[in-house]
């Protein structure tokens, strides 16, 4: 099948790594004009990746810097694609993932990188984004979340929090975005083994006085596939979303997570 984003211009945040390398390998596949971004810090890792997704897909990607914590220069990394590349079609917001603890074990501070890292941060990416999709009269918003929007994760209490945020403006922006030809939609994983995924298994583990491998292998048991899924699938599943061939999904709240989650 063909999915229509051949030379359309896809970005795709925090994509160093796990699930946005991901997204971003499978829209190299489809033949898109992929803006992998991250934080300059991770630059060689980043670099990484752009080696990766040629090797695999015969597509090199363009690498990009921002910080997630800073406004202006998010803002500024979504107009230097759209110079450089011509436009954006699909935007796919991705964040590190917010501090792990319960409430009363978490400052002030925290809660405002939370904040700051999975909602804030995409409505600005998106408020950059929209001038550009709206010109084209065309476009795809993706924002990439967690299970925690359909059930809420233990000692997770931020991104249960701002999760649920990210999924009640994309519905609201579906609607208002609708006329303009921009379609939007939320996603979360379920267990895919990245290193987020390794980090809260480690601290999991621990409470119940396992290793992170025990403790990810016992997981894994309990699942109907009896494994965690993939980057690979994730991102799949994402691409469709994002593409052209997707014409009028929009609004809506996925999980890609082998029916992990018992919510509907």
């Amino acid at each position: 099948m063909d999915l229509g984003l051949k030379d359309k211009v896809v970005v795709v945040l925090s994509s160093a790594a796990g699930i946005g390398k991901g997204i971003a390998t499978e829209a190299a596949r489809e033949g898109a004009k992929v803006a992998i971004a991250t934080a300059e810090a991770f630059r060689a890792d980043l670099e990484k990746a752009q080696a990766d997704i040629e090797a695999e897909t015969g597509n090199k990607p363009y690498c990009f810097y921002y910080d997630v914590l800073d406004d202006a220069s998010i803002t500024k990394m979504i107009d230097d694609v759209a110079a450089q590349l011509g436009g954006i079609y699909a935007l796919v917001n991705h964040c590190p993932g917010p501090k792990a603890g319960s409430f009363e074990a978490l400052t002030e501070a925290d809660w405002a990188d939370g904040y700051q890292k999975c909602l804030h941060s995409y409505i600005t990416s998106i408020r950059a984004a929209l001038p550009y999709m709206k010109e084209a009269g065309e476009g795809r918003i993706l924002n990439s979340t967690s299970s925690s929007i359909k059930s809420a994760l233990d000692n997770l209490i931020l991104s249960n929090t701002f999760r649920m945020g990210v999924v009640g403006m994309s519905k609201t922006m579906a609607r208002e975005f609708g006329p303009y030809g921009i379609l939007v939609n939320t996603m979360g994983p379920g267990r895919i083994y990245t290193d987020r995924i390794k980090y809260l298994n480690g601290i999991r583990g621990e409470k119940i006085g396992l290793t992170e491998e025990e403790y990810t292998k016992k997981d894994s048991a309990n699942f109907p596939q009896r494994r965690y899924q993939s980057t690979d699938e994730y991102g799949r599943t994402a691409v469709f979303l994002i593409s052209p061939a997707n014409g009028s999904v929009s609004g809506q709240a996925f999980l890609d997570d082998g029916a992990m989650t018992t919510a509907y």
